[in-house]
């Protein structure tokens, strides 16, 4: 038989109404602690952090984001909860280990760890994804180059110079290595008179020739070196050669030689000479090797210490020349001028011998004569002509004249006779004879 159920008799049921008190107790309750301690919501800055450094060991560089030093967090809860929550409470982390390429531009910031004991809900963070540009770092060598400054005195310049290192292995930022045009140390020429070696800071140049401040002066290197000096090679000829021939002239294989050496050494050394020509009695060219007489101290640059010597010899040319008496000069004789000299011959000719290059300039209008009458005790006397003839030029035997004299009377030494004395004449005389006016 059905048993129709009431409302009354389920309430009759104590069970039931403590079941239904608690309920009510319960709700009661959260109605009184919505308005003494209601549900919020509340936002803390969180700092943070991240391990960006991990993308150097993938050789990765993050060159720009926009990640903040701290994110906003929203946290919701009860209101008296909420206010014993900090931002120390929080772990916000930003990982960059899962990062492999470049090309990766955003990062989403992940929910932060919350360490307290609260009991609270994170509704919201922001930013929710940042963004980030990466570029790789490479590694690339380069050579070292020299930029000079200054000039060296005339004759000098720097050899042997070597760089240890030569070249430099340099990392950064692909874009950054890529605009590197050179790596150049700076000397000033002037300097190296100060010793043999220095050290030098690199400087890295991109291709408008300024310096990259991130790589500049970051390495260094050693640069040795030897000053040389330029001077010239003179060696002297010694001897004669045989009778009628000369040494028309000689080729040295090398005119200059380089030497190096302490500069305070070289830098009084203007030639270095060569051993000696010697050319007595050859009749015909040759060639001789000679040794140069290097100072102490000082090497010779890139040549050895032996040059050979071409000499080439010829024999004289000959030319048959007159003179007027007119350009014969003569002297040592008489000063009184009671005796005048005169040459007996009209024109004088002699041969002269040299060089035909020097013989075929010689103009007889210049050549000069002089006798010394000195010893010339009669009337007419021969005698040797000292001809005055260009460098080089030589009298082929000797010039002989004939020197005629002559004694004249000078006038203070003619005895004037005395004067006849005129007879007076009488006073008849004197009235007859007119006087004449001079006309």
């Amino acid at each position: 038989m059905n048993r129709r159920i009431s409302l009354n008799t389920i309430l009759e049921n104590d069970l039931v109404l403590k079941i239904i008190s608690v309920l009510i107790g319960i709700l009661i309750w959260f109605v009184v602690l919505d308005q003494q301690n209601p549900m919020s919501e509340h936002t803390l800055s969180v700092p943070l952090r991240t391990n960006r450094e991990v993308l150097a060991v993938k050789n990765i560089s993050l060159v720009s984001s926009t990640i903040p030093d701290a994110i906003n967090v929203v946290i919701k809860g009860r209101k008296q909860r909420l206010e014993k929550v900090s931002a120390s409470d929080f772990h916000a982390f930003l990982d960059f280990s899962g990062i492999e390429s470049t090309e990766q531009a955003t990062m989403n910031i992940p929910i932060p760890q919350y360490n307290g004991d609260q009991d609270i809900i994170i509704t919201d963070v922001y930013p929710k994804s940042v963004r980030i540009s990466l570029e790789k770092i490479i590694r690339r060598e380069f050579p070292i180059n020299i930029k000079w400054l200054g000039s060296f005195s005339e004759g000098y310049e720097a050899v042997n110079i070597k760089l240890n290192p030569d070249s430099v292995f340099l990392q950064e930022l692909e874009s950054v290595i890529n605009s590197i045009d050179s790596v150049a140390v700076t000397i000033e020429r002037e300097q190296l008179f100060k010793g043999d070696s220095m050290n030098r800071r690199i400087e890295v140049y991109d291709k408008d020739g300024k310096i990259i401040p991130s790589l500049d002066g970051s390495f260094q290197t050693n640069i040795s070196f030897n000053i040389a000096k330029t001077v010239p090679v003179a060696t002297t000829v010694t001897g004669k050669p045989k009778e009628d021939f000369y040494v028309k002239d000689y080729k040295l294989s090398r005119n200059t030689v380089q030497i190096i050496g302490n500069y305070d050494v070289i830098k009084d050394i203007n030639v270095i000479n060569a051993e000696q020509l010697d050319v007595n009695g050859v009749e015909s060219s040759f060639s001789r090797e000679l040794e140069l007489k290097i100072p102490e101290n000082v090497q010779l640059y890139n040549s050895n210490s032996v040059i050979s010597a071409q000499v080439n010899i010829e024999r004289y040319s000959y030319k048959t020349v007159s003179i007027p008496k007119s350009s014969i000069t003569i002297f040592g004789g008489d000063v009184t001028g009671k005796v005048k000299y005169r040459i007996a011959e009209e024109e004088i000719s002699f041969v002269i011998k040299g060089p035909g290059e020097i013989l075929n300039t010689v103009d007889a209008k210049t050549i000069k004569g002089f006798v010394n009458v000195y010893e010339l005790s009669e009337d007419k006397g021969t005698f040797d002509v000292q001809i005055s003839l260009p460098s080089g030029i030589y009298i082929d035997g000797s010039v002989i004249v004939t020197v005629e004299t002559e004694t004249t009377v000078l006038p203070e030494e003619i005895e004037e006779p005395e004067p006849t004395p005129s007879p007076i004449p009488d006073e008849d005389t004197l009235e007859e004879e007119p006087f004449e006016k001079p006309q």
